[in-house]
């Protein structure tokens, strides 16, 4: 009966909150009883790190949904709750496998019992007593509800006087698509109550360590893996060599800056950047390749480890030298997104090469390089998520006179704060088209239009001057 409570309590929430609103603060409240009705079945998953840390991710990313709205924040809150779903059925996981159980369960949650017969995620009576509470809510009002609704339907053609009223009964208080609405609701909640994870596959990434397992070097196994540590050695000696000297290039391009001519330099970040970060990414594929096997238990691997560990420093030098040209770039020509994003990718690279060292010092697998890159990465983008990065460039760029108002009016709405601030908000409002693919005057006009259930920060500071607009017009 707990259940059922939750569910149609969620049901009616759910289009309370969500039909033919935009999101806003619906999500962040929402969330809030997502969180309590999983606490109230399932109160000790919370003292779970993933669980609570992937349950605070969802609340920041519904918080930046009603603080900005950016299109990042809504696609990084339905990843965090998929997330936290998923870990919610199953802590251990890796956080690529609690996105499948999370999109599994939101979209087909309620029907495990068919799917998965064979798992149990709760005793077996407590199922029992729930499927039970369900039915006997079945039989008491929705069968008999059916009954009398077509049986007055029949004696309404035997009996004129029933006809009179039936016809007299006003049912326009009613809407059909508010009831489907909440009905898909209650999908949702059903999904969320009886989620369980994908057994096999769960079960199998639990089961996988990320350790490496030990192989034995046999006489005959022995010149094999002494070739390869060989190649392997070789190889990034070579490589060492041509990133010292791409460094030194590197070096001369950065302190020789006045020679080049600014397209040069606009070359440099938008070609350069991008075939480095390539670069990175395949010097760490080109790592695990080496260290995948018998060379990782082999004694005469010590060199290996050395010069690879030089490639990896100096691969962060490289780095360094990709961050200094881009932001060379923005002190020339200001921020945008794209230039933001470079700094993120950055970010992960170095992430990405500092678990490769320890995936050779600690003897990793590749699953090890999964786990955690992903589950790091994905922290990082929620927390790019919540930042509200169109006003942060409108102010920088405003305040340094690097002034592109194309690209400033398709960042608005998020930045309307901003551009009111330095009394430009009206002058910006007129470049809007009347239609865009992206943002346009009437898209725009739509983000004003809101209700307490998708309340947002920006369009409730500017709400009034829209509506003092609209008066006078």
């Amino acid at each position: 009966m707990k259940k059922s409570i939750f569910i149609i309590l969620g049901a009616i929430l759910f289009a309370l909150f969500f039909y033919e609103k935009y999101l806003g603060l619906n999500t962040l409240l929402f969330s809030v009883y997502l969180i309590i009705t999983m606490a109230s079945f399932q109160p000790s998953i919370f003292k779970k790190t993933a669980v609570a840390l992937s349950s605070f991710s969802m609340i920041a990313c519904a918080v930046a949904i009603t603080y900005h709205g950016s299109g990042w924040s809504m696609f990084m809150y339905f990843v965090s709750a998929f997330t936290f779903l998923g870990y919610a059925v199953a802590h251990q996981s890796s956080i690529y496998v609690s996105w499948l159980n999370g999109i599994y369960n939101f979209f087909f949650g309620a029907f495990n019992s068919l799917l998965q017969p064979e798992t149990r995620q709760l005793p077996t009576s407590t199922n029992k007593n729930g499927a039970m509470a369900s039915a006997q809510i079945a039989r008491l009002i929705i069968i008999p509800l059916l009954l009398v609704i077509v049986f007055a339907s029949l004696y309404s053609f035997t009996n004129p006087v029933i006809m009179g009223w039936i016809e007299e009964l006003d049912f326009s208080f009613l809407n059909i698509f508010w009831v489907l609405f909440a009905l898909l609701g209650a999908l949702i909640m059903t999904n969320v109550i009886y989620s369980k994870a994908l057994s096999d596959v769960t079960n199998a990434d639990i089961a996988t360590s990320n350790d490496l397992k030990f192989r034995e070097i046999t006489d005959a196994l022995l010149p094999k893996v002494k070739n390869e540590t060989q190649v392997g050695t070789y190889s990034m000696i070579g490589l060492n060599l041509l990133l010292f000297v791409v460094l030194v290039t590197e070096v001369v391009f950065l302190t020789n800056l006045d020679d080049f001519r600014a397209s040069v330099l606009s070359d440099a970040v938008h070609t350069g950047v991008y075939a480095s970060i390539a670069s990175i990414v395949m010097a760490v594929m080109l790592i695990v390749f080496f260290f995948r096997g018998s060379v990782n238990f082999i004694k005469q691997n010590k060199t290996l480890k050395k010069v690879t560990y030089l490639w990896i420093s100096l691969n962060l030098l490289l780095v360094g030298s990709i961050f200094m040209k881009n932001y060379l770039y923005i002190a020339d020509h200001g921020l945008t997104h794209k230039r933001i994003g470079v700094m993120v990718y950055l970010l992960l690279c170095v992430i990405g090469l500092i678990t490769t060292y320890f995936k050779i010092s600690e003897r990793y697998n590749v699953v090890y390089l999964l786990r955690r890159n992903m589950a790091i990465g994905f922290g990082i983008l929620v927390m790019y998520s919540t930042m509200n990065w169109s006003a942060v460039i409108t102010r920088h760029n405003l305040e340094h006179e690097h002034i592109d108002t194309n690209y400033l009016t398709d960042l608005m709405p998020q930045n309307a704060v901003v551009l009111k601030e330095f009394n430009l908000l009206e002058n910006y409002e007129q470049q809007l088209p009347e239609y865009h693919r992206y943002n346009s005057r009437k898209k725009y006009s739509k983000f004003y239009d809101r209700d307490w259930q998708d309340f947002n920060w920006i369009a409730y500071q500017l709400k009034p001057m829209q509506d003092d607009t609209t008066t006078d017009q």
